[in-house]
């Protein structure tokens, strides 16, 4: 069973190197992208209506792994929040699209393929490095 999972993997990990946006960092990108268009369409909005109009299109998503109302529970917080920044948002969007919203089956995979707790720290240090080299690019 283990090499049908490691196939898996290697075939998840191909699609990802061939199809960026399909990762953690076509993720940032795509909310950084939508971002710009927000501030294009709305050049007179303030910031903080553009982060929020931000996070509300992903919580209206149609293809939302969960329900409006469980999205709006992680993201309320933030939209009370009038100090956050572009990185605030996206770092709560990909923190909850990529890890809080498929804990249980995040963590059955993890424990499948018996990742470590710092391999798992290592790969999300390089999300926020990521994060961080394209907002700083951004603006």
């Amino acid at each position: 069973m283990t090499i049908f999972r490691r196939i898996e993997a290697f075939f998840k990990g191909l699609l990802i190197q061939v199809f960026p946006s399909l990762g953690f960092k076509g993720m940032i990108d795509t909310q950084i992208n939508v971002y710009r268009r927000l501030k294009a369409k709305f050049p007179d909005a303030s910031e903080k209506d553009l982060l929020n109009s931000l996070i509300m299109n992903r919580i209206n998503a149609p293809y939302s792994l969960s329900t409006t109302v469980e999205e709006r529970a992680h993201y309320d917080t933030l939209l009370q929040d009038s100090n956050k920044t572009l990185k605030d948002v996206i770092w709560a969007i990909v923190e909850y699209e990529c890890l809080l919203s498929r804990g249980e089956e995040l963590h059955h995979k993890l424990f499948e393929v018996g990742a470590e707790p710092s391999a798992v720290a290592e790969e999300l240090e390089k999300w926020i490095k990521y994060l961080n080299k394209r907002v700083k690019e951004f603006t």
